[in-house]
């Protein structure tokens, strides 16, 4: 199975990423991410056939509410374009622990040193003219970390939660 850690959104900080995407979209052509496929990435697993450790890390790490303030955008390569998240200190701790802990059970992952918390909004885009992507600052607690499995249905990216925790 390919599983990554995510915190999923609630209603409201979905639809303030999709105005943003969407003046991304007014300006170019690309592979945006579908509403229900927005979340921001703890960690990438990769191939994973066993995530009994991954839940009890989750478990043992997550016992404090997240606070993410969505304030600029960005991209990589001048292609993929991102919504960032402030530093949060809570967060990296999070992330920090999660990886030490994988990687001592002999978990096969990257930590970044640079961890970069941020919100795909599309890859592969070409700009026919340059976006305006202004936007007021937000933020949103996040009350729950997700275990989430990356599928292929009918040539479609598809996200499927098999394990949340919820009780910080």
């Amino acid at each position: 199975m390919r599983l990554f850690i995510a915190i999923n959104f609630d209603e409201v900080t979905k639809e303030k990423l999709i105005d943003i995407q969407n003046k991304l979209k007014a300006c170019g052509s690309g592979n945006f991410s579908k509403p229900e496929n927005l979340h921001l990435t703890i960690l990438f697993l990769g191939e994973v056939e066993d995530y009994t450790q991954v839940i009890k890390s989750i478990n043992a790490h997550f016992n404090k509410l997240i606070e993410l303030s969505f304030y600029k955008t960005g991209n990589f390569n001048d292609n993929i374009f991102w919504v960032g998240i402030r530093h949060n200190t809570v967060l990296y701790e999070l992330y920090n622990n999660i990886c030490n802990d994988l990687i001592n059970a002999g978990f096969n992952i990257y930590q970044n040193k640079r961890f970069t918390p941020h919100v795909t909004l599309g890859r592969k885009v070409s700009l026919t003219t340059k976006p305006n992507l202004f936007f007021e600052e937000f933020s949103m607690t996040a009350t729950s970390v997700s275990l989430m499995e990356s599928l292929r249905i009918n040539g479609k990216l598809k996200y499927k939660e098999i394990f949340i925790n919820s009780s910080p």
